[in-house]
């Protein structure tokens, strides 16, 4: 088993053009959103490229939610944002999000021809090392950036992952050590100015969850 990092869509692709199996990394905030998600309840989370992917998705799942954010602001006239706080805080028992972010909901569509495609952060990270241990394939930790440029959350989340894979030692930072360089990040910054540091909190609880999403389809779901 070969565990490589990329970055960004063209990262997803060159993924795809290998046949690898994906973890899809937003640490702040998709991945761990939807984590939260499914933690509340939710049987299927459909991530949309754009608003205007979402509406088509609508005519197939039209008692879906939906969910998106720009800038970290949910979208107006959408039933939630993309934050893990308030998808842990929802009643969501059964029921279909549609998802468009900025970054991660476009990152899963870009790696939707892999094999196998999943959500990893901090949040669930044993739980999904595990999965792919299982499965024997060559994987990519796919990052998903911010507008196009790396970020230090997911650069930092993806080689905590792979280190996982390869060796049961402590990791190279400490707990304190990663969250204190995540803070340096502008994503962290964004979430400061809108007033949401308690995502942030959510986003660097490491294994608060067993759960892995996995795509199926147009949308993950859990095994």
């Amino acid at each position: 088993m070969e565990v490589k990092i990329e970055h960004g869509i063209d990262g997803a692709k060159l993924a795809v053009s290998r046949n690898d199996a994906i973890i899809i990394v937003d640490t702040i905030r998709a991945s761990t959103t939807y984590v939260n998600a499914f933690a509340s309840g939710a049987t299927r989370i459909v991530p949309c490229s754009s608003r205007d992917h979402l509406d088509e998705k609508m005519r197939i799942y039209p008692d879906a939610l939906k969910s998106g954010e720009r800038l970290c602001k949910k979208i107006a006239g959408y039933d939630l944002g993309s934050s893990p706080e308030e998808m842990s805080k929802a009643t969501l028992n059964g029921k279909i999000i549609l998802s468009s972010t900025t970054n991660g909901s476009r990152m899963v569509v870009a790696s939707s021809k892999s094999p196998l495609v999943v959500m990893g952060s901090f949040c669930n990270s044993n739980a999904v090392v595990d999965f792919m241990k299982s499965k024997s394939m060559n994987i990519s930790i796919v990052c998903s950036g911010r507008l196009g440029e790396k970020v230090v959350e997911d650069t930092l989340c993806a080689e905590y992952l792979q280190h996982k894979f390869s060796s049961d030692s402590d990791f190279r930072l400490s707990f304190d050590e990663i969250t204190s360089e995540c803070m340096s990040s502008p994503s962290y910054q964004m979430l400061e100015s809108a007033g949401l540091e308690n995502d942030f909190r959510f986003c660097m609880r490491i294994d608060s969850h067993s759960i892995v999403p996995v795509l199926d389809g147009d949308g993950f779901i859990l095994l």
